[in-house]
C-alpha cells in the first residue's frame, strides 16, 4: 500500500493532479516547479570592489606626487606595499606604469566556499587603446579582518585570449613589460565560476599551493650550478630558460660569486580552478641576490636601480646583497608539471641593497 501512494504521489508531480477513483475533477492546475535557490552571498558586493580597484588605482597613479606614499599605503599592503616604498628611492625605476582598468572583471567568491579571514577577491583588467590585447593584469585584494579596509596584495601579468590574427597597423600592447613582466605565449583557461558568479576556489587548493615552495628550491642555488632540469615544472622560457639566465647573467664577471635565495612570502593567495581542470597560483617571493668577489668586483650601472640603493656614484663593489620582490604565477595540472604563465622573475621589484665597496 505505500508502493501504491508512492507511485499516485509520482503521477502528481508528473502530470498534475489525476482524477480521484470516483471520478471526480481534477483537483486544481499543475504544481509550480520548485523554486531556483538564490544566489549565494559574495564576500563583498560588485559595486563595493568596483569602488575599491578604482581607488587602488587612483592613488597608484599619484604615488609619486606629494602625499602618494600616504595614498598608496591606505590602499596596499605587503608584498604589494613594499614594493611601493622601495620605488619611491629609485625614481628611474620601472613598474610604475597606471594599473589597467579597460573591461576590468570581477572574481569574487561566495561566502560560505571563504567564511574565515582574511579574505579576497581579484581583478582582472587590460590596457586601453588597442583593439587587440591579449594580456591582462590581475590584482589581488585582501581583507585582514571582519569590517577591516580592503587592499591590493599583489599583482601578476598573463595570457587569458588566443593569439590573434592582427590586422596591418594591429599590434599587441605588452603592457606587462612596462611592470618588468614576462608572459607565456600559450593563454590559460577561464576561471571557473558557479552560481552568482562566484569565483569557484580549486578542490586541492592546499596541495596546488606547494608549487610556491618547489618554485622557491628551483631558483635558489649558487651559479652557474643551477639546474634547468625539473621533476615539477615543464621547460619554457619562465621556468628552465630563467634558470639558465641566472646562471649567466649579463653582469658577469669572472671571479663574482652569485648566489639566489627566494623565500616565500606574503599571504596566501586564492587558488583558482580553471575551466580546463586546471589550477591557477600565485605566489610572492622574496629573492636576495648576493654577489660577492675577490681579486673580480661588481659596478652597477649608472642608471641602474640597484645603484641608486647602493647609494649612487656607479661605486665598484666588492660585495652586494640585493633583495627584491618577485610574483609568479602558475597552471598547476591535477598531473604532471606545472608551467608558469606570468612572472617578474627577471626584473623583479627592488626592495633594497646594501654593499661593502672596492
Amino acid at each position: 500500500m505505500g508502493f501504491a501512494g508512492g507511485v499516485a504521489a509520482c503521477a502528481v508531480l508528473l502530470s498534475g493532479c489525476a482524477p480521484s477513483a470516483e471520478g471526480g475533477k481534477a483537483g486544481g492546475p499543475a504544481s509550480s516547479p520548485p523554486a531556483s535557490p538564490p544566489a549565494p552571498a559574495l564576500v563583498i558586493g560588485k559595486e563595493q570592489a568596483e569602488k575599491v580597484f578604482n581607488t587602488f588605482a587612483w592613488e597608484q597613479s599619484q604615488f609619486r606626487k606629494p602625499g602618494g606614499q600616504e595614498g598608496i599605503a591606505s590602499v596596499a599592503t605587503d608584498p604589494l606595499l613594499a614594493e611601493y616604498r622601495a620605488r619611491a628611492g629609485v625614481p628611474f625605476d620601472r613598474g610604475t606604469a597606471p594599473t589597467p582598468q579597460t573591461g576590468p572583471a570581477y572574481l569574487i567568491p561566495a561566502e560560505r566556499d571563504w567564511p574565515g579571514y582574511p579574505r579576497w577577491f581579484a581583478v582582472v583588467s587590460r590596457n586601453y587603446g588597442q583593439r587587440v590585447e591579449r594580456a591582462a593584469m590581475m590584482t589581488y585584494f585582501t581583507q585582514a579582518e571582519p569590517g577591516g579596509q580592503w587592499k591590493a596584495a599583489a599583482m601578476t601579468w598573463m595570457h587569458d585570449k588566443p593569439d590573434p590574427q592582427l590586422a596591418e597597423g594591429e599590434f599587441e600592447d605588452r603592457g606587462y613589460e612596462r611592470f618588468g613582466f614576462a608572459v607565456r605565449d600559450k593563454e590559460v583557461a577561464a576561471v571557473t565560476q558557479g552560481a552568482g558568479g562566484a569565483a569557484a576556489a580549486a578542490p586541492a587548493a592546499e596541495e596546488d599551493r606547494r608549487v610556491c615552495g618547489r618554485y622557491a628550491d628551483y631558483l635558489s642555488f649558487t651559479a652557474p650550478n643551477g639546474d634547468p632540469e625539473s621533476e615539477h615544472f615543464a621547460p619554457g622560457e619562465l621556468t628552465a630558460d630563467v634558470v639558465r639566465d641566472y646562471n649567466h647573467p649579463e653582469q658577469e664577471s669572472g671571479g663574482m660569486r652569485r648566489s639566489y635565495q627566494l623565500e616565500v612570502t606574503g599571504p596566501a593567495l586564492p587558488v583558482l580552478r580553471l575551466a580546463d581542470g586546471k589550477s591557477l597560483v600565485t605566489c610572492s617571493f622574496v629573492r636576495t641576490d648576493h654577489w660577492q668577489g675577490s681579486s673580480w668586483k661588481v659596478r652597477f650601472g649608472k642608471d641602474d636601480p640597484r645603484n641608486a640603493l647602493l647609494g649612487g656614484g656607479s661605486t665598484y663593489w666588492r660585495k652586494a646583497t640585493i633583495r627584491h620582490s618577485m610574483t609568479v604565477t602558475f597552471e598547476v595540472p591535477p598531473q604532471g608539471k606545472a608551467d608558469v604563465v606570468g612572472c617578474n622573475c627577471r626584473k623583479p621589484a627592488l626592495l633594497s641593497a646594501e654593499g661593502t665597496a672596492a
